[in-house]
């Protein structure tokens, strides 16, 4: 069996051509094996009724009875389930993909089936040999928990002969690594990198003693927002709860890996496209008034002046002004780099039938543009195959959330405090600069704290070696969240909660993004009164604190968007907020498409993406420059990396004060917490 720590950094590597599975690739029904070979009753009376369904969950299509019913006597033959027998199709269409065209390969034909019934025999054999010989081999572990992430490279570290008799957790690699104390396991990745003091410690300072870069006035990476507003909200009850809960989140359970698709890319990117068309005019007939009073009826991001007839891309104009809606691509086939003289329009399939027109730019004395960015053009297309722009126009943003007045999220002040993943720095695995910080929030004693992975790192050095003290990646995971609970949860007095949001650097998940909230069931104290104090967010997504919308990606989307964005007409010192900008107009968290090759992008849960509303709080974590913006409204953060390289990074502060401008009046008011928030984002050497 394939160690899961390996298989996650293989996953990050271009598969191979040929392709041998392995048993655990492929999942039988629960019947015995005694079972599996002997059909039951109703097997032999009845075809599977959901073969064409669960053959469609994969992309492929069984086009006729015929081969349905074909697929029906091998399930009977091999005592398949229907999803046994898709499952079993996936693998045999690996062996196909060097022999056929994929468009050739998503159609079940029946002359193939043959072929796959002698492929799903011998691999059922090889199952359930490979079964036999793991069960003869199986030690008896019963009540023995199973832990995740075994390291075959990491050789067996003998017991201390201090330590006693110490029972030994068996990895799913090769070797056994022991189950030690919280105590040992620190010391144990405390001697990774060596014993002699590290870069960061020679620099040694916390962020308490660092303070606002602003206010100390060094001209270092930070910044402050809003500086004349107090760094502290008004002092509360210690006793008050903060509230916090999640509102926007990715689901585990729909995901299904290794699956990348053409039609759910195109499905995906068009959906943009036909939201932002409803957000002016449908597309038809000008001279339909009617269309046009119903389209500005139902308009609720956009106001009535803004609602305007949308042509088809690709639609002559003459001489007139047009309007469309389309996405930026580039007008070269390929992965060519978007220029000036490339930039191309792209229509929906349902409104233009996915029409592409090269866009000129020679008229427009300011634009900021990327690949997949949806926007309004207006201008002029004579002939039909060159848009002349005027005007260029993004698309409107997701509504703003809105409450009552007294609600918390205008009569409560919220401090949070958000860092970055990595937390520990590339010369070591000792975790000062996560340790220095966690000093820093129990002195600030926040409503919350915000970490974005990694927690484990996949980049640091000696995690891509495996030589992690004689740990697992999730004992390493365990041991930073042990720091935060003894630092923040074990004291009665810190009331701040702990907000998780993966990464797809953090070698202990899943990369894909998309990406779920991570189960904190393995690393959080069981004790009821601290899980209450910990969350798991997914990647991207939206949670409140005490009623304030937050929303967070660790994803990298600013360096991403930096490398592909072509611009005209503004200043340079304004770049990052405007690349922040790009985010909440196009109500996407990762807007950009083709994506970075490191994006890890899954298409068909596109939609994820997606902000259902704007948020009150954008937290952008990237390796970019540091900032803190108000950005049409809205707090854009990017709080930096908590550690870069072999010192310390930045993290941020920050602070919502309550508002007690006017009465409640029974309405909802949208929360405009840009103008009461002071953001601090400091240094930690």
């Amino acid at each position: 069996m394939i160690d899961r720590d390996s298989a996650r950094f293989a996953s990050r590597r271009v598969v191979a051509q040929s392709y041998t599975p392995d048993s655990s690739d492929f999942k039988f029904s629960n019947a015995s094996p005694r079972d599996r070979h002997t059909p039951s009753r109703a097997m032999t009376t009845a075809l599977p009724p959901d073969i064409r369904e669960r053959f469609e969950e994969h992309g492929f299509d069984v086009p006729s009875d015929v081969a349905r019913d074909a697929l029906a006597s091998v399930a009977r033959a091999l005592s398949f389930t229907s999803k046994d027998l898709a499952d079993c199709w996936v693998m045999f269409d690996l062996e196909l993909s060097n022999t056929l065209d994929a468009r050739d390969r998503q159609s079940v034909a029946i002359e193939r089936i043959e072929t796959f019934e002698r492929f799903a025999m011998t691999w059922k054999q090889q199952r359930e040999s490979q079964s036999a010989t793991k069960t003869a081999q199986k030690t008896s572990e019963f009540g023995r928990k199973r832990r995740r992430g075994g390291t075959p490279t990491t050789p067996t570290t003998p017991a201390s002969a201090k330590g006693g008799d110490r029972r030994e957790s068996t990895s799913t690699g090769t070797y056994k690594t022991p189950m030690r104390s919280k105590r040992e396991w620190s010391e144990a990745l405390n001697a990774v990198g060596g014993e002699q003091t590290s870069e960061y410690a020679k620099r040694a300072a916390t962020p308490g003693s660092a303070g606002s870069l602003a206010s100390r006035g060094d001209g270092g990476a930070g910044t402050a927002m809003n500086a004349h507003l107090g760094s502290d909200v008004v002092k509360r009850d210690d006793a008050e709860e903060s509230e916090v809960s999640m509102t926007q989140i990715v689901s585990a359970d729909k995901f299904r890996y290794m699956r990348d698709r053409i039609s759910d890319r195109v499905r995906v990117v068009d959906e943009r496209i036909r939201d932002a068309e409803n957000l002016f005019e449908v597309l038809g007939d000008a001279d339909d008034d009617e269309d046009v009073k119903a389209t500005e009826a139902t308009q609720t991001t956009t106001s009535a002046s803004d609602v305007v007839r949308v042509s088809a891309v690709g639609s002559k104009t003459g001489d007139e002004d047009g309007h469309f809606v389309g996405r930026v691509v580039s007008a070269h086939a390929g992965d060519a780099k978007l220029t000036e003289k490339t930039v191309a329009i792209e229509g929906s399939t349902e409104g233009s039938f996915g029409a592409r027109v090269r866009l000129e730019l020679r008229d427009m004395k300011e634009y900021s543009l990327f690949p997949g960015q949806v926007v309004k053009v207006c201008g002029r297309n004579p002939a039909g195959h060159c848009l002349v722009a005027k005007s260029i126009d993004a698309v409107s943003a997701r509504a703003p959330a809105r409450s009552k007045k007294t609600s918390p999220a205008f009569a409560r002040g919220t401090k949070v405090i958000v860092a970055s993943g990595p937390f520990s720095c590339s010369s070591d695995l000792k975790y000062e600069p996560l340790n220095d910080m966690l000093d820093y929030v129990r002195e600030e004693n926040p409503d919350a704290l915000v970490l974005c992975g990694p927690l484990v790192d996949a980049e640091n050095a000696f995690v891509k070696r495996a030589e992690c003290g004689g740990l697992t990646y999730d004992e390493v995971a365990k041991v930073v969240v042990d720091k935060i609970e003894d630092k923040l949860f074990k004291d009665e007095t810190i009331r701040t909660k702990v907000i998780f949001v993966p990464s797809i650097r953090d070698v202990t998940l899943d990369p894909v993004f998309p990406q779920p909230a991570a189960s904190l069931d393995a690393y959080v104290s069981a004790d009821a009164a601290r899980a209450k104090r910990a969350f798991s967010a997914s990647n991207p997504g939206t949670f409140t604190i005490n009623g304030i919308v937050f929303s967070a990606c660790s994803h990298d989307v600013l360096k991403h968007l930096s490398a592909q964005e072509i611009s005209k007409g503004f200043v340079p010192k304004d770049r990052l907020a405007r690349l922040a900008k790009h985010v909440l107009t196009q109500g996407c968290a990762y807007p950009l498409y083709p994506p970075d090759a490191s994006a890890c992008l899954d298409a068909r849960y596109g939609e994820d993406l997606t902000f259902k509303q704007t948020p009150d709080v954008l937290i952008m974590p990237s390796d970019l420059k540091t900032f803190a913006e108000d950005i049409d409204g809205v707090v854009c953060v990017n709080p930096g990396r908590l550690a870069r390289g072999a010192v310390g990074g930045g993290l941020a502060k920050i602070v919502v004060h309550p508002t007690t401008d006017g009465q409640d009046d029974g309405e909802s008011h949208p929360h405009d917490v840009a103008k009461r928030t002071r953001v601090d984002v400091m240094k930690i050497k």
